[in-house]
């Protein structure tokens, strides 16, 4: 066996230690997870630069591997991020060749499992939805619809250990459960919801986890405030504390935000913004090399573009009358400003992008120059593609909702509260928009406008149908007022049509399914009791499913992936929708069948039940009691086998009569 030994010439490498001993035929798949470790930490090393040491009969490794690096700095880099990242459950031991005998004894980890579990199996199902509710402390994970197609009610799916936690939440892309208990986060996943990775953190106030499912932070609270105590940025797959941040200050929960594809982590403090780079969380470069924070002055909020690496920027002054507010849009990590605008006597702003990224609405709270602050809005779209940008706004009243069609039509719906209305009757108006571009001008559809008392608005994943609620929230209550009204939408010929209408009563949660078919409401008992139960509806108000369930405290859709098609082929689908409709018959009419035949199944079984456990027994002491009836009746009784029946005609002439022809 040859082992390198320590000298100037091997400087370059670098020994892992307390590795697990596997056999030969676990050489490959042991790479791939050493070389993902690697990946996931951005480690320069290939499979062609390890050398793994066998016992002398070549079947069983030693607990240790050597990486060769470029020269010797780079391998100080990668022992230091190598050192002490988890293998299985167990650190490894990473360090210089020159520290080769510190490490020569190190006890092997346990023995690590290759067979990884399957993270995306449940994609594989076309039709059927997966959810998963809280009941009590325990939760529950449910297809929406039988995927077998025997039954067209939700079918449990059986979990692989009891999962308990005091909230729980999805991943972006669905891959990951993540629950919340006393000790700290727990994710799970696979068919069977199985426990792959812990993170242990007391009294955790919050967590985020990136839209890549790669990363995450969690913190703690200064008491029930809003302001961060600490907070902690973890890698998902090495679960490696990648940064600390042990004594923040002025930071609240909306200090800081994910990038789209999680490259990069912004953090918001006063007049500065600091970018961190994923995942060794270093500031990104200024154009002097350094790594430096964002001098933003005035900086109020801020928001991540959905699909490029820009961030939207508010920044207020302290006093109004001072100066203007502005609107930066910031490329990161160029730090260049794509756009700014000044805004007069912007009080507020809250962000609100397109799922595709071209479109930006600023919804803007106004105050009047003398104080006191006016329900008015500013409500501001902007168009950004290719670096061109346009900007269009409108004063209307208090926009208390804003929402995005999430399709290529460019729709967008908002609840607005009535002019000079009273606060407390929350009478809302509901109105949909078109944004048009070239040049950019949004108009109002024609019939959109209603008035309800409501909350939410919610779109389908699909664009075209929209529900408007008024959903229960405990913290403001209105005793006699009345929650959880659905309206029912479909946006068609560039008209709005409402379709259906139900109430859920208190109604506390709904959202559509990620397919955009179904839509789902559900209550619990903290505002009145024994009404803990959810609704399941079509997309276009039709109750498909209603259930209820005692303890229930949480209902939420498990997420799919977005689609991986280029831009404009979802459009060309729906243009040949048509071509795939005899298709998509044939598919319906044989689950259809499949169900029918099921159904006669069961109905056949239950006749043979009854026939075996009802009829025969009868029959048998029926016969049992012949003798007594025959002794009764004083003769043998007459079965239909011991008598035939005869029938016979008879014609009588009644009368018979003579009548002239005509």
């Amino acid at each position: 066996m040859n082992i390198p030994k320590p000298s100037t010439a091997l400087s370059e490498y670098v020994v892992i230690a307390g590795l697990p001993v596997i056999t030969k035929d676990k050489e490959e798949p042991f790479f791939k997870v050493f070389l993902a470790i690697g990946t996931k930490l951005g480690l320069p090393y290939t499979r062609n630069d390890i050398t793994m040491p066998f016992d002398a009969e070549g079947q069983k490794s030693l607990s240790w591997l050597f990486i060769k690096c470029a020269d010797i700095k780079t391998a100080d880099a990668v022992s230091k991020k190598l050192h002490n990242v988890k293998f299985g459950k167990n650190p490894m031991k990473a360090v210089l060749m020159s520290d080769f005998d510190s490490v020569l004894n190190a006890t092997p980890i346990e023995q690590f499992s290759f067979s990884k579990v399957d993270l995306h199996k449940w994609m594989l199902e076309p039709i059927a939805q997966q959810y998963c509710m809280a009941v009590g402390k325990k939760l529950q994970l449910w297809w929406h619809t039988d995927p077998g197609r025997q039954s067209e009610d939700p079918v449990q799916i059986a979990l692989k250990e009891e999962i308990k936690c005091n909230d729980f939440s999805w991943t972006a892309k669905g891959t990951y459960l993540v629950a919340r208990d006393d000790d700290g986060l727990t994710l799970y996943g696979g068919p069977e919801m199985t426990k792959l990775k812990e993170f242990k953190h007391k009294q955790i106030a919050g967590y985020s986890v990136s839209n890549n499912e790669e990363y995450l932070y969690l913190f703690d609270c200064k008491g029930k405030s809003e302001l961060i105590n600490s907070m902690r940025v973890y890698s998902i797959s090495t679960e490696k504390e990648l940064r600390d941040f042990p004594t923040l200050t002025e930071e609240t929960r909306n200090s800081f935000g994910w990038s789209c594809d999680g490259k990069y982590l912004a953090k918001m403090s006063k007049d500065l913004l600091s970018v961190y780079e994923t995942p060794d969380m270093h500031m990104i470069l200024d154009s002097a090399k350094n790594r430096s924070s964002l001098k933003v002055d005035h900086i109020n909020c801020f928001n991540w573009s959905p699909t490029n690496n820009i961030v939207a920027i508010f920044r207020r002054p302290e006093r109004l009358e001072e100066g203007a507010s502005m609107i930066d849009l910031i490329e990161i990590p160029s730090r260049e400003k794509v756009y700014f605008k000044s805004i007069q006597l912007a009080e507020s702003c809250k962000f609100v992008w397109h799922p595709n990224g071209k479109l930006l609405a600023l919804v803007m709270t106004m105050k009047t120059p003398g104080g006191g602050l006016i329900k008015q809005t500013t409500l501001g779209i902007l168009h950004i593609e290719k670096r061109k940008t346009e900007y269009v706004e409108i004063d209307i009243s208090e926009v208390i909702v804003f929402e995005w069609e999430p399709t290529s039509d460019h729709h967008f719906a908002i609840l607005r509260m009535q002019k000079d209305q009273l606060m407390d009757m929350k009478e809302t108006v509901i109105e949909v928009f078109q944004v048009f571009t070239g040049p950019l001008r949004m108009a109002l559809i024609p019939g959109s406008s209603h008035t309800y008392a409501l909350s939410n608005i919610s779109w389908s994943p699909l664009g075209r149908f929209m529900v408007a609620s008024r959903l229960i929230d405990p913290k403001h209550y209105l005793a006699g007022a009345i929650y959880g009204m659905q309206y029912f939408f479909y946006i068609k010929d560039n008209r709005v049509h409402s379709v259906n209408t139900d109430t859920h009563d208190n109604a506390r949660g709904a959202a559509w399914d990620p397919s955009g078919r179904f839509y789902s409401t559900f209550s619990t008992s903290e505002v009145r009791k024994e009404n803990d139960s959810f609704n399941i509806y079509n997309c276009f108000g039709e109750v498909m499913y209603k259930d209820k369930v005692q303890g229930l405290l949480s209902w939420k859709w498990r997420q799919r992936p977005m689609t991986e098609l280029k831009p404009g082929a979802i459009e060309e689908i729906k243009k040949k929708l048509s071509e795939y409709t005899q298709r998509f018959k044939e598919s319906d009419k044989k689950a259809k069948d499949s169900m029918n035949m099921h159904i006669a199944a069961v109905k056949k079984a239950k006749l043979d039940k009854f026939l075996k456990t009802y009829l025969e027994p009868r029959f048998a002491k029926y016969a049992q009691e012949k003798p007594q009836r025959e002794k009764i009746l004083g003769h043998p009784e007459f079965e239909e086998e011991n008598y035939e029946v005869s029938e016979y005609y008879e014609e009588t002439l009644v009368e018979e009569k003579l009548e002239p022809l005509p």
